[in-house]
């Protein structure tokens, strides 16, 4: 499922219109008609439900929406926000429909704000036709105060498209957007649905098909450029154990992890790849943790890194097929050294987290002298000390900073978060939509660090392997509340065992 933004979004429209010939109309039609399909299973027969149409196409859809709601009996109000001189195009044509089926309208611009709030305060169902994806800033009169009386009322409220005043591309913003509980998105879901704060604003969210070609979106966006990770795309991607399988088939890791004072970073980290199929690993730990860590992750070898010289470690660092870094080093100048070490002389995959992360930002130039995928795993803290940037500048643009850096540097990012986004070298950006809250604690990280050098050494394609190891981090965390495990009370080592639950047997 494809991503867009809102001028995206515009001219995958444009092209459905103008070079494949689909009419405006048809899919506004198209669009009224989904969404009431799906209001319908909403509804009560006593309900009392409100359409505030604006004067775009969002109230086009609105128009077509109040007619399918009119004739099938519901109690439906229309509201009519802007002059109906104003109402134009396709728009204009479905209100004219609209009237000539007998449905009626009641104009703000005529009646006036009383009768308006007294309306919401009437109604059960508020669908919310107000605003679409081309509006950019703070909604201006009347809108503004529209929004805040939607947002007083005690109806139950339904957004078509997106919820009015939030920017389709997401990002900061301060004004007052109308709080839905439940959002029917048009054809694509737009980066505003994947981005905080504008998520919150959504409620309960479905996309809905409303007929326009994969022809229009291929000819704009030129291929997949955003898309939604889903279990279809686990287990279309997950590899397929051969009978004749031994464990030199499934890889040779090394995780370099763990400190004097945590080692459980280096344990968790071990045990999540050995249940994500790891053929063999190693750990290079301290050790004065070594027993530590081998009475939680038995499964796990030991072994040493000459760091010193840099020649024998290439020769160590040669028998593995990937390497994790990272996961409780500990930010002393020995890691740093490592770190170095390891990009210049190890030439597999290399996965970097925590500790890793924190000293890469003064040496992101030796990420593109490599010859070898390298995948990062930053959450928004993170990324903004690799970037030398704020918190703020990560999260507000989270999409469009991460195309850049992937692409900069030729790496795979993977810049965790709600909706965490996987971004390939050449641009392509893949979002997750697994995982709660729960997951919020320390140790969650490492866990996916261990996935994920568990994943690269068996899939085909390292987008996939990430991809996969994302989503089935985030799903293991959905599984435990699903079966009434308190998100507080996740712990990742939980994750770790409930990977046997979610991982597709195959």
């Amino acid at each position: 499922m494809q991503i867009v933004s809102g001028e995206e979004m515009a001219a995958i429209d444009r092209y459905a219109i103008e070079a494949i010939g689909l009419k405006g109309s048809l899919l506004m039609e198209n669009a009224g008609r989904a969404v009431s399909e799906r209001l319908f299973s909403l509804l009560n027969e006593e309900d009392r439900i409100g359409v505030i149409i604006g004067k775009g196409n969002n109230g086009g859809d609105g128009f077509v929406i109040a007619r399918y709601l009119i004739d099938k009996g519901y109690d439906t109000e229309v509201w009519l926000i802007p002059e109906e001189a104003a109402i134009k195009g396709d728009a204009l044509e479905h209100m004219r429909i609209y009237k000539n089926a007998g449905g009626s309208l009641r104009s703000l611009p005529m009646e006036g704000w009383e009768a308006f709030k007294n309306a919401t305060e009437r109604w059960t169902v508020l669908v919310d036709a107000l605003l679409g994806t081309g509006v950019k800033g703070a909604p201006r009169a009347p809108y503004d105060e529209v929004i805040r009386l939607i947002n007083r009322s005690p109806a139950k409220v339904v957004a078509v498209d997106l919820p009015s005043g939030v920017p389709a591309d997401g990002g900061a913003f301060e004004h007052e957007a109308v709080q839905a509980d439940h959002t029917f998105t048009l054809q694509c879901p737009k980066l505003a649905q994947y981005t905080f704060p504008a998520r919150h604003f959504y409620g309960r969210t479905e996309v809905l098909d409303i007929g326009i070609p994969k022809a229009a979106l291929a000819a704009v966006l030129g291929g997949e450029k955003r898309t939604l990770w889903t279990w279809r795309d686990v287990e279309r991607t997950f590899p397929i154990r051969a009978r004749a399988a031994h464990k030199g088939d499934h890889g040779k890791g090394l995780i370099v992890a763990g400190s004097k004072n945590m080692p459980g970073a280096a344990a968790l980290a071990v045990r999540a790849a050995s249940r994500a199929g790891a053929g063999l690993l190693t750990a290079s730990v301290p050790e004065s943790v070594r027993a530590i860590i081998g009475a939680q992750a038995p499964e796990a070898m030991f072994g040493d890194i000459d760091w010193e010289r840099p020649s024998e470690a290439e020769r160590q660092l040669s028998r593995y097929d990937a390497v994790a870094f990272g996961p409780g080093l500990g930010r002393s100048e020995e890691t740093e050294r490592r770190l170095l070490t390891l990009l210049a002389t190890y030439h597999g995959p290399l996965i970097i987290d925590a500790d890793g992360l924190y000293f890469l930002h003064a040496h992101l130039d030796r990420l593109t002298k490599r010859g070898a995928p390298v995948i990062l795993t930053p959450h928004a803290g993170e990324m903004a000390r690799l970037i030398g940037g704020s918190i703020d500048e990560v999260e507000n643009d989270r999409f469009g900073l991460s195309r850049r850096f992937a692409a900069e540097y030729g790496v795979h990012l993977v810049l965790k978060g709600p909706y965490t986004i996987v971004t390939t070298p050449e641009g392509r950006q893949f979002v997750n939509a697994t995982g709660n809250p729960g997951l919020a604690k320390g140790g969650s990280g490492d866990v996916l660090t261990g996935i994920l050098l568990g994943f690269v050494m068996q899939h085909a394609r390292l987008h996939e392997a990430v991809c996969n190891a994302v989503f089935l981090h985030g799903a293991a965390a959905d599984r435990l509340v699903e079966r009434r495990h308190a998100m507080s009370a996740i712990l990742p080592s939980d994750l770790i065992a409930e990977l046997a639950n979610v991982i597709p047997a195959r």
